[in-house]
């Protein structure tokens, strides 16, 4: 019998495994190419459609690229992965809160609309059919978002929609929310954690709470390449982000980049459909900053009548007063008109007084369901999810995290402005 020949001692074997990218676009080029293209074209094309909405237009470039791209992420595998990874900690308790602060961090420095979709998304993946968790990771989610997103001007587009208008530098901003931001985590997780043990005591089975779902386990062993490139991707996306928050550049379009080449790639593949991936973007959040943008100018007017904060003393009831405004405002309509009032009401304000109105608009805020933004996009994942979340139940459980945020945070400010 004739035995193969080796390979000489001079000869590179041959690689019987191509690489990633290679894999990835191979995968690609044998699915629909036209799907992929329409969907990245829609990515990119936010950027002009939001351009005439002047400062409300980095908010509806997120509210259209950032659904699509976490349901790609998700079709990819990636939420599953990033369950597994929050699954090993076995305890009901430590997992929902580790998953806080993660998103905490992913607030302060992605801004909140990246966290409320990531968060939301992953939280659900992780809890799989168990209701009581799904709650405990949604709140996770929601609380999470909202709450980290002080620290920073680029953490959350109210923060840049009011900082444009008041004039206040990167720097003094920073200064003045650093003790706000670490007062409003610790004020809304310590209720989150109370809120969880209740979970906990709650009469149902306790290793429905204790054990996570072992059955939450990516099925992407034959994609592999497309999984890891999308992660790739959207690790560079994540880091030019962070890079353009800190110089003041274009997060919102560097977003919508890594939207289009995440989406293009899993709708390639085959992985996401293109009318699900368009299904994602939520139209209730597109009406919230259409609405925005139509009613600028009476409440830009409404803003001129009144006492402008910049003449007042910031004084600790002087500031608990802004931060009642700008949450009741947010409460009643949305944050980003809040947030566009306040531009206009807080022009020359100093930087104490800035941050008490964001401390409303972020933090109070989370007491309705429209409240927020970030709310608004977690609740339509949960709904797209099969999850509803009534009204009635959500408001009794997060006007505790929003009151204890919002105060905790004012007392840190009135300290240490």
């Amino acid at each position: 019998m004739q035995t193969p020949r080796r390979a000489s001692a001079g000869a590179r074997p041959m690689s019987s495994r191509p690489s990633t990218a290679s894999r990835a676009v191979s995968t690609i080029r044998a699915r629909d190419a036209v799907s992929a293209a329409f969907i990245a074209a829609a990515c990119l094309g936010s950027l002009l459609v939001a351009a005439p909405m002047g400062r409300l237009r980095d908010p509806l470039i997120l509210v259209i690229v950032l659904p699509p791209l976490a349901t790609a992420l998700d079709a990819l595998g990636w939420s599953h992965i990033a369950a597994r990874l929050l699954g090993r900690i076995r305890r009901f308790l430590v997992r929902t809160l580790v998953a806080y602060v993660v998103w905490l961090v992913v607030s302060a420095l992605l801004t909140l609309d990246v966290a409320a979709v990531v968060s939301a998304t992953v939280g659900l993946s992780l809890a799989g059919a168990r209701r009581r968790e799904r709650d405990a990771q949604l709140g996770a989610a929601i609380v999470g978002s909202n709450a980290g997103s002080l620290l920073f001007p680029f953490s959350n587009l109210t923060n840049l929609i009011v900082l444009t208008g008041a004039g206040i530098s990167f720097a003094a901003y920073v200064e003045a929310a650093f003790v706000p931001q670490i007062a409003t985590a610790l004020g809304a997780g310590f209720v989150l954690a109370w809120r969880s043990g209740r979970f906990l005591a709650a009469d149902v089975a306790r290793e429905d709470l204790v054990e996570p779902q072992e059955a939450s386990r990516p099925p992407v062993a034959a994609r592999e390449g497309p999984t890891r490139l999308a992660g790739a991707i959207l690790l560079v996306g994540s880091l030019s982000a962070v890079a353009a928050g800190f110089a003041g550049g274009d997060v919102a379009a560097v977003f919508a980049t890594t939207a289009a080449f995440v989406t293009a790639l899993a709708a390639g593949c085959g992985r996401a459909t293109l009318p699900g991936l368009l299904r994602s973007i939520p139209r209730l959040g597109i009406a919230v900053i259409l609405a925005a943008a139509a009613l600028s100018g009476p409440m830009a007017a409404f803003a001129a009548a009144l006492p402008s904060p910049a003449r007042l003393p910031a004084s600790p009831l002087e500031l608990a007063a802004l931060t009642m405004a700008g949450g009741v405002l947010a409460a009643t309509v949305n944050n980003l008109p809040a947030a566009a009032f306040g531009a206009v009401w807080l022009h020359g304000a100093g930087a104490p007084a800035v941050v008490a109105y964001l401390i409303g608009t972020n933090v109070l805020a989370l007491i309705t369901p429209h409240g927020s933004l970030a709310t608004l996009l977690c609740r339509g994942i949960a709904i797209r999810a099969g999850h509803q979340i009534p009204h009635g139940p959500y408001v009794r459980a997060a006007w505790r995290v929003g009151v204890a945020g919002s105060a905790a945070a004012l007392v840190g400010l009135a300290l240490f402005r």
